[in-house]
């Protein structure tokens, strides 16, 4: 009755008005509309003051050595054999830091000079970051993150000693990486199974788009990155992608990919780094696909959100950890200069309106407690994203 009641208020209120006062009400030609699900997102002050404070936080709790981060520990820290996970821990860390504050502050005097002090700490101590025990190859995110960190500073550099520096710690970073390719193609940071001079079994999907994405960056430097590592690599993501773009978490994960972990909220933080990085080495990724990506994120993204700062990994939904967090929110924002502008402005809105409400007290953000690095990696990852953010508002 109450339905059949509102449709004759409405036939009334038509007849009332007229078409014509009705067409009036409605968006002319040519006006924009509304989009479903757009958000608003922080104005510009508002997200100026967020990097502003992240900055600051980054910027005063540097080490000494122009590093961040230690190994002060709890009873819920990630297994890590010493000394050698604290070197290469040290050493990933510090590179996001600097990169974050490269992109985030490139005015800021601060800011430069902190992110200085971090590359002279890079390029004096990353080649300490060594494969730490036969089952532990941390040092893969260092000579990854390394790797970026040099290629990335190459074009600011203005002294050709410093371009020579950068240069040779990309050549170095590169050797290591090359070296510790697992014999599936593509990284991975543990090998359990086989004890084994060149690691077998435990390539991961979102270690080997993270590696190749540093080795894109280093060779459009100039650097000479070795095309049968590169393809090995891209030829592994292509048998873990499924065919809605999500990718299996590892080289076994293949054989289950109805696993939690495989399904596309498990992926979450997987996808926008295997297909930036198939994208961005010229192989086909439909740009749709990154745009579904993008829009993922934002629609199920609450499974990331939940996993935050639990402290056991993938105890949470699809077996999601803590720090999948701000990585994938990282990588996410990469694919803002693959899709159409309009989108990449949307996505923008969406991922500062997520992020900025998780700003600490002390202005760093942080996903997963690890021994105390975890406040630089993390303001370093979300700086880069709210970078981007503001680039596209």
């Amino acid at each position: 009755m109450t339905r059949v009641l509102l449709v004759v208020l409405a036939l009334a209120t038509v007849a009332a008005l007229g078409v014509g006062a009705l067409a009036a009400l409605a968006p002319r030609a040519g006006e924009p509309t509304p989009a479903a699900g757009r958000v608003r997102g922080p104005d510009r002050p508002t997200l100026d003051a967020a990097i502003a404070r992240g900055v600051e936080h980054l910027v005063t709790t540097q080490n000494p050595s122009g590093s961040w981060g230690g190994p002060a520990s709890n009873l819920w820290d990630i297994y890590a054999p010493v000394p050698g996970s604290y070197y290469a821990f040290e050493v990933a860390v510090t590179a996001l830091a600097v990169c974050g504050l490269r992109e985030a502050a490139p005015d800021d005097p601060k800011a430069r000079t902190a992110a200085d002090r971090g590359y002279d700490f890079l390029l004096r101590e990353h080649t300490k970051a060594k494969r730490i025990s036969p089952d532990v190859l941390y040092n893969v995110w260092a000579h990854a993150y390394a790797l970026e960190a040099f290629a990335d500073e190459i074009p600011r550099a203005k002294d050709p000693a410093r371009v020579a520096a950068l240069r040779k710690g990309c050549a170095e970073a590169l050797d290591f990486l090359v070296r510790f390719e697992f014999v599936d193609g593509g990284w991975g940071y543990y090998n359990f199974d086989i004890t084994a001079r060149r690691p077998e079994h435990g390539a991961t999907s979102f270690t080997t788009g993270t590696v190749l994405l540093a080795m894109k960056r280093a060779a459009d430097q100039g650097i000479e990155v070795p095309a049968r590592v590169v393809r090995r690599a891209l030829d592994f993501l292509a048998v873990s992608r499924k065919p809605d773009g999500s990718f299996a978490y590892s080289w076994d994960h293949r054989y289950y990919p109805q696993g939690g972990i495989n399904k596309t909220q498990g992926s979450l933080a997987r996808t926008p780094v295997g297909l930036g990085a198939i994208r961005r080495w010229g192989d086909p990724v439909p740009t749709k696909q990154l745009v579904k990506a993008l829009d993922d994120l934002h629609d199920k993204g609450h499974f990331l959100l939940i996993a935050r700062k639990y402290p056991i990994p993938h105890e949470a939904w699809f077996q999601n950890s803590g720090y999948f967090c701000f990585y994938g929110y990282f990588y996410a924002s990469q694919l803002f200069d693959l899709v159409p502008r309009e989108v990449a402005r949307d996505h923008a809105r969406k991922l500062a309106a997520t992020l900025l409400p998780l700003q600490e007290p002390d202005g760093s953000w942080w996903d997963y407690q690890l021994y105390s690095y975890h406040r630089a990696y993390g303001t370093g990852y979300v700086l880069r994203v709210l970078a981007a953010c503001r680039a596209y508002r």
